[in-house]
């Protein structure tokens, strides 16, 4: 459709244009006429003037989810010990990161971060040609 504005799908209104949106609600200005200026959606527009008249405050809502168990800090450890040795453990690394947490956590916090875990070989991989030579050697044996 020629002449329609494209929205911002999913962008949240920074402090300054909550600031902007209630200075021309005050001013009288029409809820359209600020989603034109601040080139957002009418209802974001509304949502954030009634948040303004309701509560008087245009700060934004926590999230929601559960809080955070760990601080940065102790992530950013968890996040050292990946790359020092790749076959540690998740409970080796929560004993050495003084962390109270569940190895999922851990292993969420790696994955995050792009850490792929990595299990050491049990017995190293055999070719097709080791194969066959490991069985004649057990088979001139087998008497």
């Amino acid at each position: 459709m020629p002449g329609k504005r494209a929205r911002r799908h999913f962008s949240q209104l920074s402090d300054f244009e909550r600031g902007l949106i209630i200075g021309m609600k005050t001013a009288g200005w029409s809820t359209h006429r600020v989603a034109g200026q601040v080139d957002c959606s009418v209802c974001a527009v509304r949502n954030c003037w009634e948040q303004w008249t309701r509560e008087g405050t245009h700060a934004r809502k926590t999230g929601s989810g559960a809080t955070r168990k760990t601080t940065r800090r102790e992530d950013r450890r968890i996040l050292r010990q990946a790359p020092v040795d790749p076959t540690v453990t998740r409970s080796t690394i929560r004993a050495d990161a003084g962390v109270a947490i569940v190895p999922q956590t851990i292993s969420r916090h790696l994955a995050e971060a792009n850490f792929k875990s990595k299990r050491p070989f049990r017995a190293l991989p055999l070719t097709p040609e080791h194969r066959q030579l490991l069985l004649q050697w057990c088979q001139a044996r087998s008497m």
